[in-house]
């Protein structure tokens, strides 16, 4: 009786052992998945100066203006053309409706950002596929659909 009972014992301690092995385990692969990403967006750095997400949009690379508008829209989610245009004004100092009404349809055109009409007004927002390519070069697994 006190083998069978040594017996389920041992078992119950081999199967803990198991278990805590497999989770030491998950954690080194999650451990060693941060140390790529991490690696991963120091090279990005060096390569483009920056890790913000106009390093999606390489064609605005020399586009001051154009590369604000995208961070504007990703710091707001959605802006009209008036709220852009003031916040512009909030961080460079100056801004024209003009000039941020033809960097937006350059972007629309460009496929980064997509323009939204509703009854009132038009708003834009970052193409989600941007975005999401943009956190999976940089290493942050989100899937913008659940969100």
């Amino acid at each position: 009786m006190a083998d069978e009972r040594d017996i389920e014992k041992l078992a119950r301690e081999v199967e803990s052992l198991r278990n805590a092995m497999k989770e030491l385990m998950r954690s080194f692969e999650l451990a060693s998945q941060l140390a790529q990403n991490y690696i991963k967006l120091i090279n990005m750095y060096a390569q483009y100066g920056g890790l913000g997400i106009d390093v999606m949009i390489p064609q605005i690379k020399h586009d001051p203006i154009a590369r604000e508008i995208v961070k504007i829209l990703f710091d707001k989610k959605s802006a009209n053309i008036s709220q852009i245009t003031r916040e512009l004004k909030a961080r460079r100092g100056k801004a024209s409706r003009n000039t941020v009404r033809e960097k937006l349809n350059r972007l629309v055109e460009l496929g980064a950002v997509v323009e939204i009409e509703n009854e009132h007004s038009k708003e834009y927002i970052l193409n989600k596929d941007v975005i999401s390519k943009w956190l999976e070069l940089i290493g942050i697994p989100i899937n913008l659909e659940q969100i």
